[in-house]
């Protein structure tokens, strides 16, 4: 719901409509959101694997960086990314990671979600992967638009 409440585009009137018979994954967006999922794999995995090899609760970075790597994204597809026209997206985003860190750290959602602490190497792994999904994401704003 946050993400629907972000203002349009600017240049969102300027563009001709889509054709009524047009998919809605036309138009370049299929590959983008295949290319988005990848990185978002890719980074989660790199971040579990990592973690596991120094011996953290891998599967708890595992959780981390996916949930991270998938706001990672939802930030970076922003039209405009610091504004005050939606102050729902950030928010929304800020109450996600707060819930995950609780899933990590309350006793009673650790026993619940099998979880554990991962401490400040794991937490900075996951990190890692969101900000890496937020880059791509970003880069990936424009990429695959085909021109009418």
């Amino acid at each position: 719901m946050a993400m629907g409440a972000e203002p349009a585009a600017p240049q969102a009137m300027r563009r001709p409509p889509r054709p009524p018979e047009q998919h809605i994954l036309a138009a370049g967006a299929w590959q983008r959101l295949l290319v988005l999922a990848a990185a978002v794999t890719a980074f989660s995995l790199m971040a579990g694997i990592g973690a596991h090899s120094i011996g953290l609760p891998w599967q708890s970075v595992l959780f981390l960086s996916l949930l991270g790597a998938q706001l990672g994204v939802a930030l970076g597809l922003r039209a405009r990314l610091l504004t005050t026209q939606n102050l729902f997206l950030p928010a929304s985003v800020a109450a996600s990671a707060l819930l995950a860190m609780a899933a990590l750290y309350v006793p009673a959602l650790q026993s619940l979600l099998d979880t554990r602490p991962v401490g400040w190497t794991g937490t900075g792994l996951a990190v890692a992967a969101a900000l890496a999904a937020f880059v791509t994401a970003r880069l990936l704003r424009g990429a695959f638009h085909r021109k009418a």
